[in-house]
This record gives structure tokens, sequence and C-alpha cells, in this order.
């Protein structure tokens, strides 16, 4: 029974169970072709059983355990049903259905000409309850569990009540060589189509958890940009303020120091109408590259916006900030960026540093920083500028 699903409140049927139109995640077109690909292969599989379902049932028939009218109208039965079937997939008219995949009409014509075989015939009611039950199992395939459990308890009570009603006249047909040949075909025919069954299932869970994977590693990398500046390399400016979050905690919980950090390129504009948009973006990943290599792997570090970065100095007292800022003035000031932007190219970098007082906002952290930064452009860049000392 094509479409193997559960339900949903939210999404319309025909979204969830037929072609879909095209979206940003997944193209219609192709999305419309495995769709078809698959229905058309669940169809093949239940066409096939019914095909074996009659082969034994004209055996019986032919080994004189039931009455070949019976077998006549079942044929016509299963040639009726699958054949409207068939035309409904191939004209597309199924597509206009809440169910295009036709679980129901599958499981009508499947467990109708199953119980209208055990009344015509109740001497082979072996084979018509074992076809019964394996019919029955493609209830898991229901387009929801209301589905299932209704295919599944409509068939006990007509099962119930066809044993009650023709039970003395039930039998096994193992009372003869030919008999005997045609119980093992049976159950032969059961156990195959389990088998199909449970591949499709083993399969079906192995394509979902692939594509589990790859929507987790799709999420990882969406979770990535989210959080990483593209230009650069380093966080954003989410990115960095999360991290100055967490290190705010720790240093709360452990009672320790934090410092924070605000450095501007000097002179940005200039670098960009000399050298180009292109250029001003090169002095950008030299200050992510060196920034990273420069700084410790507890240290957190941003691009906060322009051309200015953001630095999170865990563990770290203001005097001891100041002394690593210097450090990183100077190999700033010192790199070979005639080399990275072109000819004639200098690129300085003015920090401004506060250390975090608890119980205050970050944000009121960065402002002090944000203010030592502009008290060094003021006083002429290209220098270190640590927060006054005055205590409120």
């Amino acid at each position: 029974m094509p479409e193997l699903s559960t339900s949903s409140r939210k999404v319309p049927d025909r979204l969830l169970w037929g072609p879909t139109p095209a979206s940003p995640l997944v193209d219609g077109a192709q999305h419309l072709e495995r769709w078809r690909r698959r229905t058309w292969q669940l169809h093949g599989s239940v066409l096939l059983s019914h095909l074996y379902a009659f082969a034994l049932f004209a055996g019986h028939a032919g080994a004189g355990y039931a009455p070949w009218p019976a077998v006549w109208v079942y044929g016509l039965w299963l040639l009726c049903g699958m054949g409207f079937i068939t035309w409904a997939y191939a004209s597309g008219w199924c597509h206009t259905r809440r169910d295009p995949g036709m679980f129901l009409t599958h499981q009508l014509v499947s467990i109708f000409g199953v119980l209208g075989m055990l009344v015509a015939a109740p001497q082979v009611a072996f084979q018509a309850l074992v076809m019964l039950i394996v019919f029955s199992a493609d209830g898991f395939l229901a387009r929801s569990r209301t589905s299932f459990w209704l295919t599944w308890i409509a068939t006990l009570a007509a099962v119930t009540a066809l044993i009650c009603w023709l039970g003395p006249r039930m039998r096994m047909t193992t009372d003869t060589q030919a008999g005997q040949l045609l119980a093992i075909a049976v159950v032969l025919g059961a156990v195959v189509r389990c088998s199909v069954l449970v591949t499709f299932f083993r399969s079906m869970q192995y394509r979902i958890a692939v594509a589990n994977e790859k929507l987790a590693t799709a999420l990882a990398q969406i979770e990535v940009l989210v959080r990483q500046d593209e230009v650069t390399g380093v966080a954003n400016r989410r990115g960095v303020m999360e991290r100055l979050q967490q290190c705010r905690a720790v240093a709360l919980r452990q009672q320790g120091p934090l410092c924070v950090a605000l450095l501007d390129i000097d002179h940005f504009k200039r670098i960009n109408d000399s050298f180009g948009h292109e250029g001003g973006d090169r002095v950008l990943r030299a200050f992510g590259t060196l920034l990273t290599s420069q700084l410790r792997a507890s240290d957190g570090i941003g691009r906060y916006g322009g051309e200015e970065f953001l630095l999170v100095l865990p563990d770290t007292d203001l005097a001891r900030a100041g002394e690593l800022l210097e450090r990183l003035r100077q190999r700033i000031a010192q790199a070979p960026w005639a080399q990275t932007v072109g000819a004639g190219a200098r690129v300085t970098a003015t920090f401004g540093a506060a250390q975090y007082r608890p119980g205050e906002s970050v944000e009121a952290t960065i402002a002090r920083a944000d203010a030592a930064m502009y008290g060094g452009k003021a006083a002429g860049r290209n220098r270190v500028v640590l927060e006054a000392e005055d205590r409120p």
C-alpha cells in the first residue's frame, strides 16, 4: 500500500502524502519523480502478491479444494480493483484525492477479496487467513495511526465473525500431497511478502537516518553561519556576545577577573578609498587571522561592527589585559601590510579596554571600553587605552 506516513494537524494531507510544489529545500519536479517511483514500486509489489494469491487459489481449485466460480469471481475482483488503482496512478487522478497513495483503496481490494474467498471457499481457510494477516500487515503503511488501528480492528472483527459462522467448514488442506504443497506455498508466499515489507522498512529507516545526518550537518553549518562573520572568519556580533555572556557567568561564579576590549582599525575609510573595498576586505580578513593567532584559545574574538572588533579576555585583570593588548597593537603595526593590501599600505589599530564590574551588564562594560577606545582615537590613534581606574 503506497505511502508510509504519520498524521499531522498542521500540514494538509495533500502536502504530506502527495507531490508537493517546489520549495527552497526540495525541488518540486524531483520530489514528484521520487514519489511516483516509490508509489509504483510499492504498487508493483502488491500486484505481484495478488497474482501469487490468485495462482494459489487456482491451485486449490485444481486440486479440488475450491470451486472454480469462486476463483473467477476473486480474479475479476482483483482485476477491477487493481486496474482502477493502476489507472488512478497512471492518469494522475490520485493526486486530486486526500489519499494520493490510495492506501484505503488498496486495503479494501485486498481484505474484502480475501474475506470473499473465505466465504466462498471455507475449505481453503488456511490460505485465506494467512493472506489476511499478510495484507493486514500493510496497515503499517497507513497515513495515520487511526487508519492503522481501524484496519486491524475491522479485520479482526470480520475474521472473528466468519470463524464463528463458518468454523465447522474450515480446514487446512494438508490431507493430500497437492494440498500439502499448496500449504507450503502459502507459507512461503507469506514469508516472502513479509520479508519485502521488512526490507522496505529497513531501507526507509536507512534513508531517514541518512537524511537526518545530512540535516544535522546542515543545521550545524547554519549554526556556524549564524555566529560567524563571513569576511573575517571570526565570530560575528551575536557569537562574540554569547561568548561574553558565558565568560561573565563564569567570572561571577568563580569571582575571577574578566576584561573586555574594543579595537578599531585606524583610518579604515582611507584604506577603502586607496585600495578599494577588496583591499578593505583583505585587511579585515588579515585582522581575523592575526587576532586568532595571537590571542589565547579561551579568549573570545568577534567582529563587533564595521571595522571594530570585540575581544573577551576571561581570567584577566586590567593590567594584564593592557600588556596583552600592547603586544597585539605592536604586532598589528609591524605586520607586512604592503604584501597583504598593496604598496604603501600601513595599518594600525586603537584599543580600549575595561574590566567587568560584578553586578553590571555586559553592555555597560562594553560602553566603558568603547569610551576608552574613543579616548585613544582623540589622543592620536595607534595606542592602547585602559578605562579610568576610578570606581563608583
